[in-house]
């Protein structure tokens, strides 16, 4: 999946503006690489190479010498490793689909309180969480919207990201879901007078 470009970047970041002009919601779109680095992925493909090239010395008619056998195992290991450290789709594969969807959920409950989502003053937050290399989105709300909001609610936020992603372009999907959010927030919180805007409105990129 491709990372956002500067272009893409200031477009997200006007269609927050957009979305919030009519509600006091906050919203937040995180991109994250990896919700986790997955070491113990990159261990079992390591593992893997190594016993690959096991099987190999196994079947080879020669003689056994501790030196070449040696190394030749650490070779594997180390092609192993780095075939799934370097390779998103083998390392997907590795994790399965239930550990990938836990891990995005714990990475997006610990965004919402290290990027201040927690601290808006209607507790109005809402985190929109796009992880790269699981693809997959979650989607997370406070307590002041959660309690008006029912949790299904945010499927539909949730598909419009992925639909631009089969399409190609995952800027075209958070614009979508962005728009939506601001359209189901400004409902049951419309723009206050003395509204504030609390958090930014940039996407948020990171690397892990």
């Amino acid at each position: 999946m491709k990372r956002l470009t500067p272009a893409e970047q200031e477009r997200i970041t006007a269609t927050v503006r957009r979305a919030e002009q009519w509600t006091s919601g906050e919203i937040v779109p995180l991109i994250v690489d990896a919700a986790d680095p997955y070491p113990s992925a990159d261990l079992l493909g390591g593992l893997a190479g190594l016993f690959l090239v096991l099987i190999v010395w196994l079947w080879l008619p020669i003689a056994w010498q501790p030196l070449p056998v040696t190394i030749t195992l650490l070779a594997g290991l180390l092609a192993g490793w780095s075939l799934t450290h370097f390779t998103p789709p083998l390392k997907r594969a590795i994790l399965g689909p239930r550990l990938a969807t836990q891990e995005v959920y714990q990475r997006a409950v610990q965004a919402f309180f290290e990027h201040g989502l927690i601290n808006t003053r209607d507790r109005t937050g809402i985190l929109i969480l796009v992880a790269l290399l699981e693809r997959r989105v979650q989607v997370l709300a406070d307590a002041g919207i959660h309690a008006k909001v029912p949790d299904g609610t945010w499927d539909e936020v949730v598909r419009l990201v992925l639909d631009g992603i089969k399409r190609g372009s995952l800027a075209d999907g958070m614009a979508a879901a962005i728009e939506r959010c601001g359209q189901i927030l400004a409902k049951d919180f419309p723009r206050q007078p003395d509204d504030t805007n609390e958090l930014p409105d940039e996407p948020i990129l990171e690397n892990r």
